[in-house]
């Protein structure tokens, strides 16, 4: 190739680079999400960018911000820090989606207000929940493999015979898949971390689609007398005043 030509094939690469990294987040968003997804006050670029608001599902995520990794994308993945907020609730980390559509969360935190899982379908609660993931692994939209802790503190249920919101507990699920010897099957350890109810169990995950709950439960001597009472209802006794609660499903 002449010398010429060489130069201006660099140069072309160089402007086609140059308007890569300054492509507007704006344009971007248009190009790159569905006509359910909408926002509001985007700016910056595609690679590090933020928006004001993302309406998505009825759900808005507030003042988030991206920034791409090059490596990531070099890679054959879109991928980078990330935050964003929403009301009583947080996200914040690293993630990741391939070519082939596995999603991968890195050292990742997020706090959510429990009585905001009613619009997925959950009963009415109360408490505060945090996550804190070191690596999640999804294939799918299936768990493969999980290292992180999550925790709800506070938790309250009107469903304790009051009529309000009674205090339960805190409680704590951990899991750590690379201690896991099957490697179909995903392991959570559930523990209270103090309150009205005592509890020790596991949360079970296994591939394709199935989860087992199974978990040894008892209210504490000053527990409330609703506590006691639900706990005849909802488990089956044991040794020493534990009841026995589960179930198994699929999703």
């Amino acid at each position: 190739m002449r010398p010429d030509l060489k130069l201006v094939g660099l140069v072309l690469t160089c402007f086609l680079v140059f308007l890569i990294m300054l492509f507007p987040a704006r344009a971007g968003f248009a190009l790159l999400t569905s006509d359910t997804v909408g926002a509001f006050g985007i700016s910056g670029t595609i690679w590090n960018g933020n928006a004001k608001l993302i309406n998505v599902g009825g759900q808005q995520l507030r003042n988030t911000e991206w920034e791409i990794s090059l490596t990531q994308f070099l890679l054959g993945r879109l991928g980078g820090d990330f935050k964003t907020r929403w009301n009583n609730g947080f996200a914040e980390g690293f993630g990741s989606i391939s070519l082939t559509g596995t999603i991968r969360l890195n050292e990742t935190i997020a706090s959510i207000d429990a009585a905001s899982l009613q619009a997925f379908g959950a009963p009415a609660l109360g408490g505060q929940i945090s996550v804190d993931i070191s690596d999640l692994k999804l294939v799918d939209y299936w768990p493969i493999d999980i290292i992180g802790r999550a925790e709800i503190i506070n938790l309250a249920s009107p469903l304790m015979g009051s009529g309000e919101a009674a205090r339960i507990g805190n409680f704590a699920l951990e899991f750590d898949s690379e201690l896991e010897l099957d490697p179909n099957v995903l392991t959570g350890n559930i523990s209270d971390t103090g309150g009205p109810l005592e509890l020790n169990g596991t949360l079970l995950i296994e591939a394709p689609a199935n989860y087992t709950l199974k978990t040894l439960l008892r209210a504490r001597e000053d527990a409330p007398p609703a506590l006691h009472r639900n706990l005849e209802y909802l488990a089956s006794a044991k040794e020493e005043g534990w009841k026995l609660f589960q179930f198994a499903g699929s999703l």
